[in-house]
This record gives C-alpha cells, sequence and structure tokens, in this order.
C-alpha cells in the first residue's frame, strides 16, 4: 500500500506564502500565509488593514498577478485562483477602481 493519496490531501493543505498588493497605490505586505482552501474573503478580511483596501468595499477585485486571472467572487478559493508559492494576489477596492 502507499501513501499516495495521504500525500497528495497533505500537500493540498500545506500553507504556503504569497504577496498581496494594493493594486492602485502599491501597498504590499510581503509573504502572506495561505492555504489553498482559504477563500478569497478570508484573505481579506485578515489583510485589508496591511495593505489599506476596504473589505466591506461593494466591489473588491482579486487579481493573481503571474497568470492575470481575476474575479471579484469573495468565495473563490486560492486554489481556483491558481495562486502558487511566491505569487502576488493584488486587490483593489470600489474606491480605486476606476
Amino acid at each position: 500500500m502507499t501513501n499516495e493519496s495521504i500525500d497528495a490531501a497533505l500537500s493540498a493543505n500545506e500553507a504556503f506564502s504569497i504577496d498581496l498588493l494594493n493594486k492602485i497605490t502599491g501597498a504590499t505586505y510581503r509573504q502572506a500565509s495561505v492555504y489553498a482552501t482559504n477563500t478569497l474573503s478570508q484573505i481579506l478580511d485578515e489583510y485589508a488593514d496591511d495593505i489599506g483596501v476596504n473589505p466591506k468595499s461593494s466591489k473588491i477585485v482579486f487579481e493573481n498577478k503571474r497568470t492575470n486571472q481575476s474575479t471579484s467572487d469573495r468565495g473563490e478559493t486560492v486554489a481556483r485562483l491558481n495562486l502558487q508559492e511566491g505569487d502576488i494576489l493584488a486587490i483593489s477596492d470600489d474606491a480605486t477602481v476606476a
């Protein structure tokens, strides 16, 4: 018997680091720890003050800078946005979106 399925489950649940960026002001938070299963809302709630984004804004845009994939769905997960170790997640709120 192999542990492939257990190993896959463990690696899927391991934390990794990404950088956060306020897309308009350039404020950054380096090496934010996230899990693939974290929602973008969870990241926003945890780090919004650090990068100067209003988490209660009606319009938030999240962008994976490596893939240029973006969403305004706060329920989207880190995995579905294809974020990986070392990626940059750019976030902007309605106060800074043209």
